[in-house]
This record gives structure tokens, C-alpha cells and sequence, in this order.
């Protein structure tokens, strides 16, 4: 009788270590999928913050300063803007632009008409020109597309020789886009702004 008991014994020692194996990975089963939950979870949080971010203006190539007639510093500045491949597109009309130096802090108010090739007026901000030429007929900045923005300073805010300056422009869809640069010491009719 004693050797049927030992028996017994171990049959209820293989029960309760296969009973442990079951419990154990069916833990570790709602583990990892809870674990993949939360990544999916993440993932989705991610993306969508994304999308609601918005696209951001990017400067293609340099910031040109621009001496006007009767004006001892410069009087505007011209720069190329696009947006990288794959970003949404962005509505120019709803941008805000602020200028500011040491001195002064202004948000410029936009052209009317806000395109204009032949001339933006005085203390203003606009697009003077947009390629490809068939994309002119909109004021979206997509993809493939390139503004030329010209800011026309107000009188008594230019550039002095050497001095920092900055521009921001947003919009309720877009993320801040800066530019810092600083005007050249000697400044002459078109300048490259480093």
C-alpha cells in the first residue's frame, strides 16, 4: 500500500507543476497581448498627433536683402519656401507673419492682392511669384511647389548693417516656421542674409 501511495504522490506532483505550466503561460499570453494593445494604442496616438500637427513651410535656398531706393539699410527680403514630399498642403492665406529686431516687433498684415508679381506695398507681405506656373491659381503651398515670400518693411524699420533680425510665420494648422539671420556689414542692392 505504501508503494501505491508514493505513486499517487508524484501523480499529484505532475498535476499541480502541469496545472503551474498552464497558468503560467496563459499570464504570459494576456501579457503580451496586453502589450500589444498598448503599442497599437501608442502607434494610433502618434499618428494622429501627427496629422493634427500640420505640415511646416521649409526655406529652400537663401534669404536675399533688398536696398531700396532712398533707404540706407535694407528695405525688404525675399525668400523661397516649400513643404517636404508627402506633407499636407498649406493655406498661405491663413499665415500670420511677424518681423522683429532688438528693436522692433511687428506682425505684418498680407498684400492685397495677397499674390502679386509686379509689386507688394510698403509694410506688407506677400507672394511674388510661384512655380510651377500652373500652380499660381491657389494660394496652397503643396507639394512640388515653391513661394517666393517678399516682406516690404515699414519706413524706419530696416536693416541696419550687421544687425540680427527674425521671422516666424504660423498658422492654426501649421507648426511655427523661423527664420534668424543677420544682415551682412556692407550692405549692397541684393544681399545674401547668413
Amino acid at each position: 500500500m505504501r508503494a501505491n501511495s508514493e505513486a499517487f504522490t508524484g501523480l499529484e506532483a505532475a498535476i499541480v507543476l502541469i496545472a503551474f505550466v498552464v497558468v503560467a503561460s496563459v499570464f504570459s499570453f494576456a501579457m503580451i497581448g496586453a502589450g500589444y494593445f498598448t503599442t497599437q494604442t501608442t502607434e494610433r496616438v502618434l499618428y494622429s498627433t501627427i496629422s493634427q500637427t500640420g505640415s511646416t513651410p521649409v526655406l529652400l535656398g537663401n534669404l536675399h536683402g533688398i536696398k531700396q531706393d532712398g533707404v540706407d539699410g535694407i528695405g525688404a527680403i525675399r525668400f523661397n519656401v516649400g513643404i517636404s514630399s508627402g506633407a499636407n498642403p498649406i493655406a498661405f492665406e491663413n499665415m500670420v507673419l511677424t518681423y522683429s529686431t532688438t528693436d522692433y516687433l511687428r506682425t505684418y498684415d498680407q498684400n492685397d492682392p495677397f499674390y502679386d508679381s509686379t509689386m507688394i506695398d510698403e509694410g506688407y507681405w506677400g507672394i511674388i511669384d510661384i512655380k510651377p506656373s500652373t500652380a499660381a491659381d491657389d494660394t496652397f503651398l503643396e507639394a512640388n511647389e515653391v513661394y517666393t515670400v517678399y516682406l516690404n518693411l515699414t519706413d524706419g524699420e530696416e536693416l541696419d548693417p550687421g544687425q540680427d533680425f527674425r521671422i516666424q510665420m504660423n498658422s492654426p494648422k501649421t507648426t511655427t516656421f523661423i527664420i534668424h539671420r543677420r544682415a551682412p556689414w556692407g550692405i549692397d542692392n541684393i544681399n545674401v542674409l547668413s
